[in-house]
């Protein structure tokens, strides 16, 4: 096949042309015949994620009944929410490509463990960080903290941040890293109310005129 453009003219190979063809028609047609998997792949997963975030929610709910710690209690709705979310992936997946099983998923996992440690580091670390500060409890919810020049009520601590609340109702995310990492100063009043309440014979006497 010859096209002509002007005075310039192409050559084009009629097999690379059906080769194309062939190549562009299977993408299609494998594309059609895996649509509805898909579609029920993205229903499965969907409902998991819902499920995920009624779970979060009862573990949440059952600690503060039972006088639970808080922040252990924020730990436990935090990994019940992750174990149903790698069970709806691991039950999604294989509805879209019913060859693939567990342990392809395991080589692929292992293979690119690696790369996604050192994409996702900082994420990891700040995820880490946040699991030993519901852990240890160095502060709560409702406390009053300063860190790295920062000073404000705890408003919630999340898997990768901490998000507190400063005296003009400012939000300030503070990643769980830098938490863990740096000196907190922890009160569990704020810092003006604790001035005001402090005994007189600890004040410094007001300077003579």
């Amino acid at each position: 096949m010859t096209l002509a453009v002007g005075k310039l003219s192409i050559q084009l190979a009629p097999q690379r042309l059906s080769t194309a063809w062939d190549s562009t028609n299977h993408i299609v047609q494998t594309f059609i015949k895996l649509l509805p998997n898909l579609v029920l792949a993205i229903v499965v997963f969907t409902v998991f994620v819902i499920l995920a975030r009624v779970c979060k929610w009862l573990f949440e709910r059952v600690g503060s009944n039972r006088r639970m710690r808080r922040n252990a209690a924020i730990l436990l709705g935090k990994l019940a929410q992750l174990l149903v979310l790698v069970a709806g992936l691991l039950i999604a997946i294989p509805i879209i490509s019913p060859s693939f099983t567990f342990g392809n998923l395991i080589t692929t996992l292992g293979i690119s463990t690696v790369a996604i440690g050192f994409a996702f580091q900082n994420i990891l670390q700040n995820f880490l960080a946040g699991i030993l500060l519901l852990l240890h409890e160095p502060f709560q919810v409702g406390d009053y903290i300063t860190v790295t020049g920062f000073e404000g009520e705890v408003k919630a601590i999340r898997g990768r941040d901490t998000i507190i609340e400063t005296k003009d109702a400012t939000h300030v995310v503070i990643p769980n890293a830098t938490l863990f990492m740096n000196p907190v100063v922890v009160r569990d009043v704020p810092p003006a109310t604790e001035a005001a309440t402090q005994p007189a014979s600890n004040r410094q006497p007001a300077a003579q005129a």
